[in-house]
């Protein structure tokens, strides 16, 4: 996403959110916040395998199984659930993170994924939801968002114990553009690297060999419980020598539990925050409205496309239209035109519900047939409708991982009223 310092050597690194138009390379940008009262204790997700009776104590009826530590699969399985995929688009970037559930409408990323955000979106095992920043944190490389659906009721927990040098831990999230969660193990090989991201306030954070790639930001790192020991942060990619730089071998940078504790504290009671404005009025009418999002495809990618369209919705339910401009891929510009020539009739214009009914195509090249719910003033609704239903088939290309929109049709024609 953009070059970092680490302290104490000459290093360049990249902080790991996915990248669509700019985060790989790219310079990030800036915030936003929400969040109410929640649960106190989140329910962990540890897994425990019951003993076989032959390994159970047969002296005495009654006597509580044992129990054998879980295996790897088996907490990747109790956390899948809570590892959520993050779109988040800026008023002039987008990129995408990992996350994980805290509590009850409650997703825990890195600062630098939630940070600047116009509009985000959150994607789980059985839908999508739009999300608000409730706290960032730049001395922790830490943010919490809060969702408007729920995403499970089986929060992680963050560990309050000190973790051991040399102790396993796994990462879960959504590297390298895929919309498959992914898990990689790997161990602690440092418990404290001060690291400092493009000048900005060093960050006491743990190391870790453990696989990570862009679009890990933010996700959970797990000891052999199925609690969280951190949250994914950056990776040293190359090491300045004398000669020539040198690719670095294993350098994850984790942000300890014991500082997401802290925060979760702090933050479970603020409220929600606006996004970032992209220079327009935020519309309240438009933002405190949610959109609907029903997908009766059951196409693999049929999810990852309404997300897009979700975070597209968003902004321009906000009036950030500049930011809803980045779900456009570079041929639609050119059909559009500009920004202002494509939003000048949008001002009185909301989403208000998005149905993913088939996804058609292959590859990076798909066509979802979508039902779509506007509501607008009536100056500037078709027939004087204040409130329509349109049938649109969204053309989709996947650039970078992410599905931008190619072309829109309308197939049944004008819109019918509500």
């Amino acid at each position: 996403m953009s070059a970092v310092t680490v302290a104490r050597s000459v290093a360049i690194t990249t902080l790991l959110c996915g990248a669509l138009v700019a985060c790989s390379g790219a310079a990030p940008p800036p915030p936003g916040t929400p969040a109410n009262g929640l649960p106190t204790t989140p329910a962990p997700v540890t897994v425990t395998v019951t003993a076989t009776p032959s390994e159970q104590s047969s002296t005495t009826t009654g006597t509580p199984t044992t129990t054998a530590p879980a295996t790897w699969p088996q907490i990747a399985k109790g956390a899948k659930p809570a590892v959520v995929r993050i779109d988040v688009v800026t008023c002039d970037a987008r990129w995408m993170g990992s996350g994980f559930v805290v509590g009850k409408n409650l997703v825990m990323t890195a600062n630098h994924v939630a940070q600047g955000a116009s509009a985000i979106t959150v994607q789980y095992a059985d839908g999508v939801t739009r999300a608000r920043v409730v706290g960032l944190d730049p001395t922790t490389d830490s943010a919490l968002l809060r969702t408007e659906d729920p995403v499970t009721d089986q929060p992680l927990q963050l560990s309050t114990k000190v973790p051991d040098l040399g102790e396993s831990v796994a990462v879960l999230g959504f590297p390298l553009q895929t919309y498959e969660l992914r898990f990689t193990e790997g161990s602690l090989s440092g418990l404290h690297e001060p690291v400092t991201y493009d000048g900005g306030p060093e960050i006491d954070a743990m190391v870790t060999d453990t696989a990570i790639n862009g679009g890990n930001s933010g996700g959970p790192a797990l000891d052999d419980t199925g609690q969280v020991i951190g949250l994914v942060s950056g990776q040293l990619l190359w090491v300045a020598g004398r000669d020539t730089p040198a690719p670095a071998q294993g350098q994850g940078y984790i942000i300890p539990a014991a500082a997401l504790v802290k925060n979760l504290d702090r933050w479970r009671a603020q409220p929600d925050q606006p996004p970032t404005s992209c220079g327009n009025t935020l519309d309240a009418g438009g933002s405190e409205n949610p959109i609907t999002v029903d997908i009766p495809s059951d196409d693999p990618v049929a999810t990852d496309i309404a997300r897009s369209l979700l975070v597209h919705g968003e902004a321009i339910n906000t009036g950030n239209y500049e930011a809803a401009w980045q779900v456009f891929t570079s041929r639609m510009h050119q059909k559009l035109g500009t920004v202002r020539s494509w939003s000048s009739g949008l001002g009185t214009s909301y989403w208000r519900g998005i149905s993913v009914q088939k996804v058609s195509g292959t590859g990076d090249a798909r066509t979802a047939r979508t039902v779509l719910m506007t509501e607008q003033a009536s100056a500037n609704g078709h027939q004087g409708q204040t409130c329509s239903i349109w049938v649109l088939d969204y053309g989709m290309k996947r650039v970078d991982g992410g599905w931008l929109i190619n072309s829109v049709n309308s197939p049944a024609g004008a819109p019918k009223p509500c």
